[in-house]
């Protein structure tokens, strides 16, 4: 999907869809690859670059299950080459695609658009419009915004990401 005005493309999918893209269709991909901490990273050949980060589908860590949730570099590492990449074509992954894939792509998009009053619901109507099945991970998120917005506006921020999430369950 084309994202005006960005003019970029952005694809959210699950582990198996990643690995069947063939070698040419990677070389039209920047890859955000999300993986537990105890995945071996994929490999994505010819794609035109790839960023593998680390971290279970949770809220907090759950050491004695050896479960690890995102922690604030993580999410740095994602928007780091978010911005690297700039309008290049973006494929975000993550096990379903749909926890904490979309909420690095709502991240992401709302880095983008963080200018504008209305950036939030925007970047949130992005990310459903390209994965309509979402449940963004809700500590991603957290993280997210305290990477991007500073204090003393994060609150409204917070309010207006918890709007956009309780539409999911209406």
């Amino acid at each position: 999907m084309d994202i005006a005005p960005f003019k970029q493309k952005i694809k959210i999918v699950g582990v198996e869809e990643a690995r069947r893209l063939s070698r040419a269709e990677l070389a039209g991909w920047n890859i955000l690859s999300i993986r537990s901490r105890r995945d071996e990273p994929l490999s994505f050949p010819g794609a035109r670059s790839a960023k593998s980060i680390h971290f279970d589908d949770v809220q907090a860590d759950s050491p004695e299950n050896q479960l690890f949730a995102a922690r604030p570099e993580d999410i740095q590492e994602a928007i780091t080459f978010s911005r690297g990449i700039g309008n290049g074509p973006l494929l975000i992954h993550c096990a379903a695609g749909i926890s904490r894939s979309t909420a690095l792509a709502w991240i992401i998009l709302y880095d983008k658009m963080k200018i504008k009053p209305d950036a939030v619901r925007r970047s949130f109507d992005i990310v459903r419009k390209i994965r309509p099945i979402l449940c963004p991970n809700g500590h991603v998120l957290r993280l997210g915004i305290d990477a991007l917005v500073p204090g003393d506006s994060r609150e409204a921020v917070i309010r207006q990401f918890q709007d956009c999430l309780a539409e999911l369950h209406t």
